[in-house]
Formats: C-alpha cells, sequence, structure tokens
C-alpha cells in the first residue's frame, strides 16, 4: 500500500517530518518498506497485513495517525445534491446469491461528461502508483485508495433491460474484461449481470462490455459488499488480480459501502457534472456484526508488565473508535468497530492499547506475573481420552481431512447429507470432506497390518465436517458447516470389547451408563443401530440424557459390516467407535465428589426375565437404574437363553445378576426382596418382562 502524505494532511493536520510519520506507524506495526519523493509530495510505501483492511485507505492510516499525535481527525460527510428523478426508475437490482453477495447498491448519474481529470487528482493517483484513465473512472479509484471499498461504475447505457442480477456464472461462461481478455467462468464464481449477460465479475472486475469510454454520458455506480472467500477463489481460479479483488479478499469495512458511493457520486457530480438520481436502489442487507468484548482493568498491567491508567485505557481505545458499553465492576465492554473485524478478544484489546501507548514504553527488566495456564474442557477431554486408549494399547493416528469418493460413500453416523466437495481438490484424488473418520482409520488398519504390524489398534482425535442444513445445533448465519470434534477408534475383536472401551472413555470423562432421576446430572443409554456400516445386529447408538435436554446421539459402537471389510481388504472381526467429543466435554468441566466406600456388606441377587427377543439390554439395565439406582453396586447380564417350546416363540431369558449396598446400614433379606419386586415391575412396565 502507497500512501500520499498530502492526501494524509487531508484528514489529520500534523506539521512533524515524514521521517517521524514512518517512525510511528512503524511502531504502531505498520512495517516501512520505503519512502520516496513525488514532486512536492512523498510516496510512504507501508505492508498491511491481512487481518488489518482498514489500511488499505488513506482514512484508515489517517485514523491511526490521528491517535498516535493527538490530533482530531476530519473524515468528510460527503451529501451530494440529488436534482434528477428516482433512481428507481432507470435501474433494479436483483441479488440471487445473498451468500456471494449480502448487499448491493447503484446511483445513477445522466449527463456526466467523460474527459481527462482535473491535475490534483491526476497527481494524487501519481503519487500512490495509479495511472489516470478518465474523470469518472479516476474518481471510483480515488476513493477506494481513500476508504478501502471498492466501486464500479457502469455506461447505464450499455446496460440491457435496465436490470442489474447478481448470480453465480453458469458453467463454461464467457466473460470479457476491461483488460479486453476473455476468461471462461465456473459455477463457483458470481458475476454482475444485465438481462443477457455478465457486465462484470463480482468483486474483481468490470466488463469491456459496459466500460466507461467517451460517448459515455449516463453511468451506474455500484457499491457491494461481497463474500471474501468467493472473491478470492475466483481472482487466483482465473489469475485475475486486482486492487478491487485484494480489498474485498480482506473484508472491507461494511460501514463504507454506503459512504463510498456518496462520496464517489459527489466527485463526479463536481469534476465530470451531470445529475444525480434521487435515491439509491438496494438489494440485501449488509452483514455486519461487531465483537463486544470485556476488559478487565488489570489486565493490561498484567500482560504489558507496566501499569497503564484504567483513564488513559479508555481514551486509547474511544480514539480507536471503540464504543463504550455497560461496565461491570473491575471491568469494562468495548463494541469493536465496523472496520476493525480482527478485534474480538481482551487480548486485542490490550494490544491495542500497547500499540498507541507505545512498545517502547514496556520495561525490558520488569518481572511480569506468571498465571498458570487452565485448560479448557475440551482439552481436558481430549487429554483424558488419550490416557484410556493408550493405556489400552492404541496407537494415535492422523488422517486426511479431505478424502477420495470410495472413503465418502459410507454412511455418516452424523448426517445424511451428502459430503461438502472442495473445488479444486486440495489433494490429488480427494476432494470431499469427512463427514466420520471411521473410514480412514480402517483405511489406516489395513496399511498398519499390511506392513507386519501384529496389532492395527488405532484411534484419532479431529474434526469432521457436516453440512450446515443437516445440523440439529444453532450456529451463526455465516457458518456453512458444523466442525464437530470426534474421537474415533478401530480395533479387532467382538461388539462386546468394543462397548467396553466405549464404557471406559466415557468414565473417564464421567459419565456413565444408567437413568436420570436418581442416577445424576447425565447418563448414556445403548439403542440398537442400523447402518451400513456395522454388521446388523451387531451395533448401538450411544444416547446421551441430560437434565432438562432432549436426548441426542452422541456416539455409534459396533461390528464393521462384511461388506466394509472386503473394501477395505480388512479380515474380521473388527470393531469401532466413534464419540462427539465436543457433546461430551462438558462433563470433565464439572466438579467430582469423592465418595467413601460402604463398611456394609453386599446383597446379590439373580433375577431371571423373559422378554421379546429384540428388547436390547440397555433397555432392561435402564429400568433397574431407575428404581435401584442408588443401591445398585453393579448390574450385569449373565445368561441369554432362548426355547420357543418352554418360552414362547420370539421370547428369550435374560439372567441378571445385580449387586446391592447401602451406604446406611445392612441391607436385610426384606429389604432386598423390596428393591428386586420394584425392578421386576419398573421392567414390566419399560420393557414388558416377566418373572420366570
Amino acid at each position: 500500500m502507497i500512501l500520499s502524505r498530502k492526501w494524509l494532511a487531508d484528514y489529520v493536520h500534523f506539521d512533524a517530518p515524514t521521517e517521524e510519520i514512518v517512525e510511528r506507524l512503524l511502531m504502531a506495526g505498520l512495517n516501512h518498506e520505503s519512502t520516496a519523493p513525488h514532486g512536492d509530495d512523498d510516496a510512504i510505501e507501508i505492508e498491511v497485513t491481512s487481518n488489518r483492511p482498514d489500511w488499505l485507505g488513506h482514512v484508515g492510516v489517517a485514523r491511526e495517525l490521528a491517535v498516535l499525535f493527538g490530533r482530531p481527525l476530519h473524515v468528510p460527510d460527503p451529501r451530494p445534491e440529488e436534482t434528477g428523478p428516482a433512481a428507481s426508475e432507470s435501474i433494479a437490482i436483483e441479488i440471487r446469491s445473498p451468500e456471494i453477495c449480502p448487499f448491493y447498491c447503484g446511483r445513477v448519474i445522466r449527463g456526466v461528461r467523460i474527459g481527462p481529470s482535473p491535475q490534483w487528482l491526476v497527481d494524487r493517483l501519481a503519487t500512490v502508483g495509479v495511472a489516470s484513465v478518465n474523470n469518472v473512472v479516476d474518481v471510483t479509484n480515488y476513493v477506494m485508495l481513500e476508504c478501502g471499498q471498492p466501486l464500479h461504475a457502469f455506461d447505464l447505457g450499455k446496460v440491457r433491460g435496465g436490470r442489474i442480477v447478481v448470480r453465480r456464472a453458469e458453467s463454461g461462461e464467457a466473460f470479457t474484461a476491461i483488460n479486453h481478455k476473455t476468461y471462461t467462468l465456473t459455477d463457483h464464481m458470481c458475476v454482475i449481470a444485465d438481462t443477457e449477460r455478465p457486465v462484470a465479475l463480482a468483486g474483481v472486475m468490470g466488463g469491456a462490455d459496459s466500460e466507461i469510454s467517451e460517448s459515455t454520458t449516463d453511468i451506474l455506480l455500484e457499491s457491494a459488499q461481497f463474500a471474501p472467500l468467493a472473491v478470492r477463489a475466483a481472482a487466483r481460479g482465473l489469475v485475475l488480480a486486482s486492487g478491487s479483488s485484494y480489498r474485498f479478499e480482506r473484508g472491507p469495512d461494511p460501514a463504507a459501502v454506503d459512504w463510498a458511493s456518496r462520496r464517489a457520486a459527489m466527485l463526479i457530480l463536481e469534476i465530470a457534472g451531470g445529475t444525480l438520481a434521487a435515491g439509491v436502489v438496494e438489494a440485501g442487507a449488509l452483514a455486519c456484526s461487531p465483537a463486544t468484548i470485556q476488559l478487565r482493568d488489570g489486565r493490561a498491567a498484567e500482560v504489558l508488565g507496566t501499569d497503564v491508567p484504567v483513564a488513559r485505557q479508555r481514551d486509547i481505545l474511544t480514539s480507536l473508535g471503540f464504543v463504550p458499553e455497560k461496565a461491570t465492576a473491575g471491568s469494562s465492554r468495548w463494541r469493536a468497530p465496523t472496520w476493525r473485524r480482527d478485534a474480538w478478544r481482551e487480548i486485542d484489546l490490550v494490544e491495542e492499547i500497547a500499540r498507541i501507548e507505545g512498545y517502547d514504553r514496556v520495561p525490558e527488566d520488569q518481572p511480569v506475573a506468571a498465571r498458570p495456564v487452565e485448560l479448557s474442557s475440551g482439552e481436558l477431554a481430549i487429554r483424558a481420552v488419550s490416557e484410556v486408549l493408550v493405556a489400552a494399547g492404541f496407537c494415535e493416528a492422523m488422517t486426511r481431512s479431505v478424502v477420495a469418493e470410495p472413503l465418502e460413500v459410507t454412511q455418516s453416523p452424523w448426517t445424511e447429507a451428502p459430503p461438502l466437495v472442495c473445488q479444486p481438490a486440495l489433494i490429488r484424488g480427494a476432494d470431499r470432506l469427512r463427514r466420520t473418520l471411521l473410514p480412514s482409520l480402517l483405511e489406516a488398519r489395513t496399511g498398519t497390518l499390511a506392513v507386519g504390524a501384529p496389532h492395527g489398534e488405532l484411534f484419532e482425535i479431529a474434526h469432521a465436517y457436516l453440512p450446515r442444513t443437516a445440523l440439529p445445533t444453532d450456529l451463526p448465519a455465516d457458518s456453512p458447516v458444523e466442525e464437530p470434534l470426534l474421537v474415533s477408534l478401530v480395533m479387532g475383536g467382538e461388539y462386546l470389547r468394543a462397548k467396553g472401551l466405549a464404557e471406559a472413555v466415557l468414565s473417564k470423562l464421567g459419565i456413565g451408563a444408567g437413568s436420570l432421576p436418581q442416577g445424576g446430572d447425565s447418563c448414556v443409554e445403548y439403542r440398537p443401530l442400523m447402518i451400513d456400516l456395522f454388521a446388523s445386529g451387531r451395533a448401538a447408538e450411544i444416547v446421551l440424557h441430560r437434565r432438562d435436554r432432549q436426548p441426542v446421539r452422541v456416539g455409534v459402537v459396533g461390528e464393521i459390516a462384511a461388506a466394509s471389510l472386503r473394501a477395505h481388504a480388512l479380515i474380521g472381526p473388527v470393531v469401532a467407535v466413534e464419540l462427539r467429543l465436543d457433546w461430551l466435554d462438558f462433563a470433565v468441566a464439572e466438579e467430582r465428589r469423592l465418595v467413601r466406600p460402604s463398611d456394609f456388606p453386599a446383597v446379590e441377587r439373580d433375577i431371571n426375565l423373559v422378554v421379546d427377543e429384540q428388547v436390547p439390554w440397555g433397555g432392561i439395565a435402564a429400568a433397574i437404574h431407575a428404581v435401584a439406582g442408588p443401591l445398585v453396586e453393579t448390574c450385569r447380564l449373565s445368561q441369554v437363553w432362548q426355547d420357543a417350546e418352554r418360552l414362547g416363540p420370539g421370547k428369550k431369558s435374560v439372567v441378571v445378576s445385580v449387586r446391592l449396598r447401602s451406604d446406611a446400614g445392612t441391607l436385610s433379606g426384606d429389604e432386598a426382596g423390596r428393591v428386586v419386586d420394584a425392578v421386576v415391575q419398573e421392567c414390566g412396565r419399560r420393557v414388558g418382562a416377566v418373572l420366570r
């Protein structure tokens, strides 16, 4: 970014030499590249980091200088005179791709005279390395370099049908840019079109068919907001970078969209003449949600090792555009300005205070008080799960987030929506974002066994990627995908081994099987599951129950189906477990209570129940815990027996061994008998069981 010293002086009046200005900017975080004289002006080149698009305009840099030098900032408030008929009579605007273009507005100016720009405008642009084209185009470039918001001017007479349509390009659609080169577009790109053809590539470059020429008399002035990722993909895909795309890729100030339009309209009226149509034609709504940040009074001193008075901190933040909100005892709350989307944490405010106060004022020999790092619940959960699985003999694997199509044909336990596809592929042959880790781990197990490793017991903790349309949870409107944190493991063995490991992991996290009424604030239940990845009748979903919340699937466990084993060239049996760690980490943060083992003896009882064949063990166990939870020390399945002649068709006998123990005293035979009777009644009510 090249700055003009004289241009900066339009907004901040200072007498400091250029060297001091450069030094102040350097200490504030703007790396200095070079300074060169240009006539009676100085061209100052700075390096702007990608998180500060507000520095890609002279007003943004002037705002920094105003704070650094303690001078007032003078930003024009353009209010162009509207003397023509309503702009809506000349043009209509429609947005068909709001995910790429949230907001688009246009102003109409008729009767302009295209010609050379005045000398002051030519000189300003020349100082910053921009060649003059004509008075209208020069104004759009000038305003972009002034505030960082790109603009474009169309020849209104060449916009067919009197309509602007913001839409995705058709695959293979041709577009001729103002550099008079023709490009072939894809349906991932966005175009500004009239009723017949594209007239601009959104956020990148205008089209040759509607560019301003000497014969232009009426213009349409565009100002819009475009999604950074879409602009970046189009510019790089076509190798068509521009000053506009450079700024849109970084996200200009949403509040500058209307200001830039009014500023450019006023300058065009002054320089090229004409009449401005009344009003502005708009479509969509600006996407703008500045963060609200809490700042503790002592945090800056704690981080910097030097005290900055609270009043001084507030003066700095206010001068930088942060808006104070309702404060609390010992802290303040600040709303970030619209041009500072990089500021959203407390430490960001501390950095702003340090930048303006001066890093040179931070003492080098002053000890800074250390504070122990507090791990988040998610980090604690990852550590706990890793400890359990490593202790069980597993090796941690790391697989790719993008996979080939054969790995993504497997049904995901978390969504039925198709996987998200990357264009172009991030890795040759791999263009799909995984929705589950299990296929990748099965592939890794195949490779591990193929190189002679005796065991292929693997686990992985990583993110999957689920399309937003399939999510059961609320997400921000601008989030196209959910990224659940999963822990997955594959191993040799049968279903019960996998279930045992799942229970060990959940127990380490503080979640056990049981029932909520007497079993605490959370528990899990195992329910039969039918999914292509697992063998029929040998899989279960793990359902989490929490107070005042709906039950939700947080895991799956089962034996891998024969078809999946053949697809991965594996010899069975192989079992797998996958858990949503991001929905389970809450339990790690809960305070654990130490319980003294009971001093009284246990009472063991076997209960023989007859139930339907399809009744799962989890349903029986949940019924037992529901009525005898505090007294149940262990509850295990001892035997399953089927005999159609003695039990009846479709029935099975289930022998349950229950160990009961009280903390208050020794259970008598009558007390144990009453518990067993209650268990039988509850099992009968829940799963239709009868005592054999």
